[in-house]
């Protein structure tokens, strides 16, 4: 594969203008416009240099932010400890053999159509206590803290992995297209270009970065360690969520992903393209058919919703079975609390929350590669972005397209 294409297929669409312009100075070479050539060179060290100091910022200050959700973790962990220092959050073996004594006393005294009975109740009693279980955990303060810090630094040790491979395609890519300029021009230019650019290459080996995931590699271990003891049967679980998932995007995968610790079994609803566009007012730009491709290696069942409402559907997949033995729940990403159908899934089902991707939205990628203002597009590439990932100017107003507009063809 040509490193061109190759560079392109596997840098992220949100990080693409801030990349070498390899397309750019591989045309200058063949038309032999050199000043062409190192005017790109320099513009693409320079945009580089940028993102690198961004993205450190960002680096920086969001560990402060996960080094606070393990030490929340900790002191939840010890003041439960504290506080009941011998109590399960499992269906315990006391309800249990306390059960088995009821049963055995009743079995001891009636005979009969009676001791079937008595098995249905306790199977009963058992399935609720479960339930019960299920969402005393899903509710309780350590698993809350626990799942915020466990998918958050899951979520920046796979960031430091993107930013780390980023910038090693970059480095590679200055020293093969100044290979390819002193091979097609004749001259040696490329050792004394590297030279000058010593600074820039080495911020493209990522130290920083590769430092940092070390340090993250250790806190996961810890948020490990600190996991609150599950009732039996809550990895078997079936987990349900909803989405559109248009521009899916790694903050969808790292959503998808994390729903797995709530269960072993995703199953996704995804609107159709008239209910997205009913529901947001603008056009997916990928259609529901690869919309479903896309999320396919991230879920194992997956259903359509040709409504703006979801609930009927919802209740149609989730079986009475499961609801009554305590084998579903829900999970989805915190950006949108009061989801739609909440109300009916919450009444069956226990709800659990992960944290957004930070700086990661669909919204951003529309409108860098699908606005029809191509000043708006580049002024979105290069801008800021709010936690939600929507690129904002210097005001902290949102750069996007128009409401309606049909979006251009992807690029």
């Amino acid at each position: 594969m040509k490193f061109g294409k190759h560079l392109r297929d596997n840098i992220l669409s949100e990080w693409r203008f801030y990349s070498v312009d390899y397309k750019e100075m591989k045309k200058a070479i063949k038309i032999n416009e050199n000043n062409k050539f190192f005017v790109a060179l320099e513009d693409s060290e320079a945009k580089l240099i940028k993102f690198y100091r961004e993205k450190e910022g960002w680096a920086n200050s969001y560990m402060s932010t996960l080094e606070d959700r393990v030490a929340e973790l900790r002191l939840v962990t010890t003041l439960e400890q504290d506080d009941s220092p011998t109590e399960s959050v499992s269906v315990s073996d006391q309800s249990v053999s306390s059960t088995s004594e009821d049963e055995e006393s009743a079995t001891s005294t009636f005979e009969g159509d009676l001791n079937g009975i008595l098995s249905t109740l306790n199977a009963e009693n058992e399935d609720a206590a479960i339930k019960d279980a299920y969402r005393r955990v899903g509710a309780s303060k350590h698993f809350k803290t626990y799942i915020y810090a466990k998918k958050s630094l899951a979520t920046y040790e796979r960031e430091l992995d993107l930013l780390i491979e980023f910038l090693e395609m970059n480095k590679t890519a200055f020293r093969k297209i100044l290979k390819k300029f002193d091979k097609q021009t004749g001259s040696s230019v490329k050792e004394e270009k590297l030279v000058a650019m010593s600074d820039t290459l080495t911020l493209l080996e990522g130290h920083m970065f590769k430092e940092l995931k070390e340090v993250v590699g250790e806190m996961i271990n810890e948020t490990m360690r600190l996991k609150p003891v599950l009732p039996r049967g809550w990895e078997g679980r079936k987990v349900y969520t909803i989405g559109c998932f248009d521009l899916f995007h790694r903050g969808h995968q790292n959503v998808l992903l994390s729903l797995r610790e709530f269960g072993c079994f995703v199953v996704a609803g995804i609107h159709d393209d008239e209910s997205y566009f009913q529901l947001k007012g603008k056009y997916t730009i990928d259609n529901l058919e690869t919309r479903m491709e896309n999320i396919k290696p991230f879920v194992d069942q997956a259903f359509v919703i040709p409504s703006t409402d979801p609930e009927v559907y919802i209740q149609a997949m989730v079986s009475q079975q499961d609801i009554d033995s305590g084998a579903c729940c829900y999970g989805r990403g915190d950006d949108m609390l009061e989801f739609p159908s909440r109300p009916w899934v919450e009444s069956v089902m226990p709800v659990h929350f992960v944290p957004r991707t930070e700086g990661c939205s669909s919204t951003l990628i529309r409108t860098i590669y699908h606005s029809e203002d191509e000043s708006l597009r580049k002024k979105a590439a290069f801008a800021k972005t709010r936690y939600d990932g929507k690129p904002i100017d210097d005001d902290g107003n949102v750069l996007k397209l128009s409401a309606k507009s049909k979006p251009l063809t992807a690029e």
